[in-house]
């Protein structure tokens, strides 16, 4: 159990509402609502009554309700006074990063901060996951893939990866020298779950269509990606050195480029801009130049119009 935990169960228990909790925690509903059931499941206790137009605290969420909204003043104010005092030791910094990054990238960076007299903690988690403990102060830096609710927060210049399509050798596809994303029309895809990272979910099948492409069935996979794409005889998609390291080549998948390069990865460093300072400038700095260094992104400024879209908010 985490404090996280326990601060969306006190903002789901003062609003009964998961959509409305949702936003105002600047996540999405789906993560929310799978925290809460994990913080069920290690108590033991359903903490809510729940129906399709009701949600009620249950008795053993009322009688969790205080404490653990005592918890969480406790920990804020813990957590303020600490920020107050001046240091005296090494600053701390706890770094998220998304699953894919690479261990090049952490060691280097761990490196660096600790010879700049910076001792970092790092930790894997979603652009969603990472979004929310940005927005309730749990995590001081984050790396999140593009589009995400800026809202108090700032951001490095933003980092890209162009993508391609991974499918099977035996796709009727894969002897063709590149492919157009109309081409892939009659292909199942499979992609990361939406909760992951709604907005580049949302902006990646929104590009997809507008190319001409409109997957007739999707199914959501990260880790059995490569499985999914032999068993469903599938495309996804994914940068031509990335598709190599998670999946493998024992499946015999093949990667081809998409004419006129439609589909991109875009990240940033991102903190909170009410905690801004030189220190997580110079970190976020740090961060830039290792993912070039050993993930090959490359420094790319995000097209205004891509930037300019409403995303719904993240979890």
């Amino acid at each position: 159990m985490e404090i996280r935990h326990l601060r969306y169960f006190v903002t789901v228990a003062e609003t009964l509402n998961f959509g409305r909790a949702a936003r105002l925690l600047r996540m999405s509903q789906p993560p929310l609502s799978k925290r809460i059931a994990d913080l069920e499941a290690e108590l033991g206790q359903r903490l809510f009554d729940r129906t399709n137009r009701h949600v009620a605290l249950s008795e053993a969420g009322r009688a969790l309700l205080p404490h653990a909204r005592h918890a969480v003043e406790a920990f804020d104010a813990a957590l303020r006074s600490s920020r107050a005092v001046a240091p005296a030791q090494a600053a701390r910094m706890r770094i998220g990063f998304p699953p894919d990054t690479s261990p090049p990238v952490l060691l280097d960076l761990r490196r660096q901060l600790i010879a700049a007299s910076i001792d970092v903690d790092i930790g894997e988690a979603t652009t969603a996951e990472q979004h929310a403990l940005l927005v309730s102060g749990e995590l001081d830096m984050g790396v999140l893939r593009h589009p995400y609710d800026s809202t108090g927060l700032l951001s490095s210049p933003s980092l890209r990866q162009t993508l391609g399509v991974v499918l099977p050798q035996g796709h009727p596809l894969a002897t063709r020298d590149a492919l157009r994303l109309r081409d892939l029309q009659q292909s199942t895809l499979v992609i990361f779950p939406r909760s992951i990272a709604p907005g580049l979910h949302d902006e990646l099948l929104d590009t997809c269509r507008h190319g001409g492409y409109a997957p007739r069935r999707i199914v959501n996979g990260v880790r059995m990606t490569a499985a999914l794409l032999v068993a469903e005889s599938a495309v996804t998609f994914s940068t031509e050195r990335g598709y190599r390291v998670p999946m493998g080549s024992a499946l015999d998948l093949v990667w081809k480029p998409l004419a006129g390069e439609p589909l991109h990865w875009w990240t940033s460093v991102v903190w909170r801009r009410v905690d801004d300072s030189s220190t997580k400038r110079m970190a976020a700095s740090l961060i830039l130049q290792a993912l070039q260094a050993h993930d090959h992104w490359q420094p790319m400024a995000r097209p205004a119009r891509r930037r300019a879209r409403r995303t719904q908010t993240l979890a």
